[in-house]
């Protein structure tokens, strides 16, 4: 005799019972309205996407267990309670950061909170909390100079034209982390930054090179302004390696194809990369709707027209296509990106795709470069540029390089056409 079907006491679906005879959804929702709770047994109007938005997950007991957090619980009673506003100014007043920005995601997903570039605003917090920690005045004062009119400005120009990259923003918080750096090394040896001349610049470099190379920002700005004396600033070749032989490049892409053993994901993401010379941060940014299938065929848009897909890596596309993580909570249910994050509406971070990378030493950079210039060698620069979202010159530059055939190809573009490219290449 079979056991009798597991019911909700709340909504009658069968399947299991998460407590006291709810199902997953019903807990979530139970927990959800309390947590909520506007004081007057409702919730607050403009919390209402929200509220619709994460008790529909597909993995209810995620959200359950992320409500449950002690801080996590603090920052939705303070978005419940009336006298706060809703708005980004409240939640840069709160704490730990990280779950704020998971936070802040999901309510500009579900349209609680305009959309603001997430990678400035993370920026921007994690500015104010570095000049927080520079104990010396003087210091503190150069630093946010430099971070507000040279770092900062940088970063808002490129808001202007589309997404500040997570690249970008590494590199801004690493210029600032080097000019405290050599800051506080004058400090040690009894020196302001007016004081300082050549033979402290050089000193500087000579032990870490490769380590102190992003300091050039800091010191380039100071000459501008007069804040430092005229210096030379020591250069050394730091070019990426040499790119992959085509051999190598067609083994690793044949290895990436048929390795089980490779997550798919990660088999994909370095395929797009080695095949279609494009840079991850581009990668990431791919929707499903770019993947394009017509008479049978797959092509994916790069540039324009949309590049095909051979086999069997259109299949394995196709696969990952119906196989994408991060789908079951309510950051991103119903995500059109090819490669989903944890975070509201966002793809996945360069950061974690490189740590997968990493894992099976897939070399994509040098890969990737190897890709271009065998294509540049295979068809004339303005036709890759076009198809794979290039600028022509970039890829004309690779050609010339290469010995390409076709230096002499005349492009068939209007006036002005120049293609385009993203600006983390």
């Amino acid at each position: 005799m079979s056991a009798a079907p597991l019911v909700c006491s709340d909504c009658g679906t069968q399947g299991r019972r998460y407590r006291r005879g709810l199902c997953g959804h019903c807990a979530l929702t139970e927990d959800l309205r309390a947590v909520l709770d506007d004081g007057q047994g409702g919730i607050r109007p403009e919390l209402t996407p929200f509220f619709e938005g994460v008790r529909r997950m597909r993995n209810p007991r995620a959200g359950v267990n992320w409500i449950s957090r002690p801080h996590v619980h603090a920052m939705l009673r303070t978005l419940a309670d009336p006298s706060f506003p809703v708005t980004h100014e409240t939640l840069d007043s709160m704490r730990p950061w990280r779950s704020v920005a998971y936070l802040r995601d999901l309510l500009m997903l579900h349209g609680v909170l305009p959309h603001a570039d997430r990678h400035l605003m993370l920026f921007q917090r994690w500015l104010r909390d570095t000049l927080d920690g520079i104990g010396e005045r003087e210091s503190r004062q150069l630093v946010e100079r430099f971070a507000t009119w040279h770092v900062l400005h940088r970063l808002r120009r490129f808001a202007d034209r589309g997404p500040v990259t997570e690249k970008q923003t590494q590199q801004a918080r690493d210029e600032i982390r080097q000019a405290i750096a050599f800051l506080a090394w004058l400090r040690e040896r009894g020196l302001l930054l007016a004081a300082c001349r050549q033979a402290e610049v050089d000193a500087w470099y000579a032990s870490a090179y490769t380590a102190r190379r992003l300091t050039h920002a800091f010191l380039r700005w100071a000459m501008r302004n007069k804040l430092l004396a005229r210096v030379t600033i020591p250069h050394q070749d730091t070019r990426n390696p040499a790119p992959l032989s085509q051999h190598h490049r067609l083994a690793l892409i044949r290895r990436l194809v048929t390795d089980e053993d490779i997550p798919l994901l990660t088999r994909v993401v370095a395929i797009l990369m080695l095949l279609y010379a494009q840079p991850l941060t581009r990668v990431l940014r791919l929707t499903v709707d770019d993947v394009l299938h017509e008479n049978g065929e797959v092509s994916i848009r790069l540039g324009e027209p949309p590049t095909p897909v051979p086999e069997p890596f259109a299949g394995l596309l196709q696969q990952h296509i119906q196989q994408r993580l991060n789908l079951t909570t309510a950051t991103n249910p119903d995500a059109r990106w090819l490669f989903p994050g944890r975070r509201g509406g966002q793809p996945m971070t360069t950061d974690a795709v490189e740590h997968r990378l990493r894992q099976h030493g897939i070399r994509t950079l040098t890969g990737r470069t190897a890709a271009l210039r065998q294509l540049v060698l295979q068809a004339p620069a303005p036709v890759v540029a076009k198809m794979l979202g290039y600028t022509l010159d970039h890829a004309a530059r690779l050609a010339t390089e290469a010995g390409g055939a076709w230096a002499r190809y005349a492009p068939m573009t209007t006036p002005g056409d120049t293609g385009q490219r993203t600006r983390d290449s």
